[in-house]
């Protein structure tokens, strides 16, 4: 078995988290972007080549298929069972962990939707986006309470951003990956955190001032209960560094640099998959 067929996996796997730790000055919402195209495209990447090594490990081999793979197989050379049958072990566990983790999301949506939207009795400060066809925002009565007009508007304003561009799928997806490759746990962090700077950004332009939507974010923080890891809240993740940028500078607009940079990103990890994953089928059929 050669050690270079984990190699395309782990630069990409890697490249991920560089791109997590050192995010690209620009719109979060071009930032979330690229964060997803990367944690998918790792993923992904991890997926395939466990498949490949449960294939490769338990197949059969004739002299005819040897010879019709050619320089192809006495590249790789054969993959020990032991590590075919750990690598669909893997597999197993991952079907379950992601399975565990979409039946959680159903039970978590089914429970927000049942509270209905609009301003609900509780007196607990919070408002949560709900998305679908019966969702909307929520905001408890607490909340309404504590907060002026113009500081609801910047959590409406903040909720209705992540319902607009459907961040929900986002972290649904982040979720699924993370359950398939652990290690994306980082990236998946910052992930979250350029959603919420990207409803942020937007309640900030609708309402016209970013020092009341830095303040109204500090001020429900501090009476907020912790969101559950995949609700939409105004106060789920990293307060303390979204209020010290929307103090600061506006991002840039990045309608030249974004969508270049994503395209890059694009192509960066489809270089980083295609090539091992035309191998790998390459060697599949030949086996098949």
């Amino acid at each position: 078995m050669n050690l270079e067929i984990y190699l395309p996996t782990a630069l990409l796997a890697l490249g991920t988290l560089v791109v997590a730790w050192r995010q690209p000055r620009m719109h979060p919402a071009w930032t979330a972007r690229i964060l997803i195209l990367f944690i998918g495209g790792s993923a992904l990447a991890v997926l395939g080549l466990l498949a490949f090594l449960v294939v490769m490990a338990t197949g059969v081999w004739t002299p005819a298929k040897a010879a019709l793979a050619g320089g192809l197989l006495a590249d790789n050379g054969r993959v020990p069972l032991p590590v075919g049958v750990a690598a669909g072990a893997l597999l197993v566990l991952i079907a379950v962990a992601v399975t565990c983790s979409a039946l959680r999301w159903r039970r978590e949506l089914r429970e927000a939707r049942a509270v209905g939207t609009g301003v609900v009795a509780d007196e607990r400060p919070y408002a949560v986006a709900v998305p679908g066809h019966d969702g909307g925002v929520i905001l408890s009565s607490g909340l309404v309470g504590m907060l002026s007009r113009r500081e609801l508007e910047v959590v409406f304003r903040h909720e209705a951003a992540h319902l607009e561009h459907r961040h929900h799928l986002y972290l649904m997806a982040g979720s699924v990956f993370t359950r398939v490759f652990p290690c994306l746990a980082y990236p998946y962090r910052a992930l979250r955190y350029a959603l919420e700077r990207w409803a942020d950004e937007e309640a900030a332009v609708a309402v016209g001032d970013r020092v009341l939507t830095a303040r109204t974010i500090a001020r429900v923080a501090l009476a907020q209960p912790p969101a559950a890891p995949g609700r939409l809240a105004l106060t789920g993740s990293h307060v303390t560094r979204r209020v010290t940028a929307l103090l600061g500078r506006t991002p840039p607009d990045s309608r030249i640099a974004g969508p270049v940079l994503f395209g890059g990103a694009w192509m960066a990890a489809g270089s980083a998959i295609s090539p091992t994953v035309t191998h790998h089928v390459n060697l599949v059929l030949v086996l098949l």
